[in-house]
């Protein structure tokens, strides 16, 4: 599995047990771990990502999330096991200009490590350097690990209820 994706080198985080990790841009040669890391993860897990409990992507999905014209894919690893993903993180264009999505899934066993704040934090750099001024997530309101992720990025307060919350998250240029 390479160690960069196609815009350059993969991204080091250090997770708050001291595990090195890497997270570096999707090739097409990741859909096969990306399935398994689908089928990893716990049907709550994969609930709270996509709002279903989907086993794994279809190929429509794949193609939409591989595809860098409609956003960037980010895949982690951890520095000594790189042929296995264990996050993959999503910026993707929206119809808005300047208006990025943004979503993760952390398999379970490395939820709670820091790994979610990170790959949201690289998300945000990723989302300036493709132009967008604005993030967005839809977040199921139940997912109170996610929103004290999104917290990290400074979101202004959620006041709309529901089930499913639509976070907006302005960016501020990097410094």
């Amino acid at each position: 599995m390479p160690d960069a994706g196609p815009r350059g080198t993969a991204h080091p985080i250090t997770l708050t047990d001291g595990t090195s990790t890497r997270t570096r841009e999707v090739t097409p040669d990741d859909l096969g771990p990306i399935q398994a890391l689908h089928r990893r993860c716990s049907q709550g897990s994969r609930a709270l990502r996509y709002h279903t409990g989907k086993p794994e992507l279809s190929p429509a999905g794949w193609r939409l999330l591989s595809d860098p014209e409609r956003g960037t894919t980010l895949v982690t690893t951890t520095a000594e096991c790189r042929d296995r993903i264990i996050a993959m993180t999503n910026v993707m264009r929206t119809d808005r200009p300047g208006v990025g999505e943004f979503a993760v899934l952390v398999e379970d066993e490395w939820q709670s490590k820091g790994l979610g704040t990170a790959l949201a934090a690289h998300a945000a750099d990723v989302a300036r350097r493709d132009g967008h001024h604005t993030l967005t997530a839809a977040v199921a309101a139940v997912n109170i690990p996610m929103l004290h992720v999104l917290e990290s990025l400074d979101v202004p307060p959620i006041r709309t209820p529901g089930p499913v919350l639509d976070v907006h998250i302005p960016l501020s240029q990097s410094p």
